[in-house]
């Protein structure tokens, strides 16, 4: 009796503790870094609330096209004639103002006179939302400034 109570306490503390164990395979966290290059993981603590917040949306709706890191080499990419912009353009982004951007995100490309493949996110998107990734397309191209 005494070793059955041992043995269900030592697998609850193994159960519980778990959870801070975990592989990276597990957490499906970005773990392969090229030469120079952080992994999305060690630029989190870099950023404001806002670039997280819309790091995740852009991830979410935006890479497919753009590229995780705004390369315009997302994989959908081969898909798409005209290609996407890089967002890695550090001079490109920054003669865009926000109030554009914002624009483009919400409207899409058809609502701007640009490419009627890219959709408009007015709908899935709130304006929060829209002005996260905003702040997060400004560190991409920030960024790619800095690895010039």
């Amino acid at each position: 009796m005494k070793h059955t109570f041992t043995l269900c306490c030592s697998l609850l503390i193994l159960g519980c503790s778990r959870e801070g164990i975990r592989t990276p395979h597990q957490t499906g966290s970005d773990t392969t870094v090229a030469a120079g290059q952080p992994s999305r993981d060690m630029l989190t603590p870099m950023l404001t609330y806002e670039q997280r917040q819309g790091r995740e949306i852009y991830l979410r709706y935006c890479s497919v096209c753009h590229g995780e890191r705004g390369g315009a080499d997302g994989f959908n990419t081969y898909n798409l004639d005209p290609k996407p912009h890089t967002l890695a353009d550090s001079a490109y982004v920054a003669a865009i103002s926000d109030a554009a951007l914002t624009q483009v995100i919400g409207f899409g490309g058809r609502g701007v006179n640009r490419s009627v493949l890219m959709p408009g996110y007015q709908w899935t998107l709130n304006r929060d939302r829209i002005s996260y990734v905003v702040s997060f397309v400004r560190v991409l191209a920030r960024n790619a400034e800095i690895k010039q």
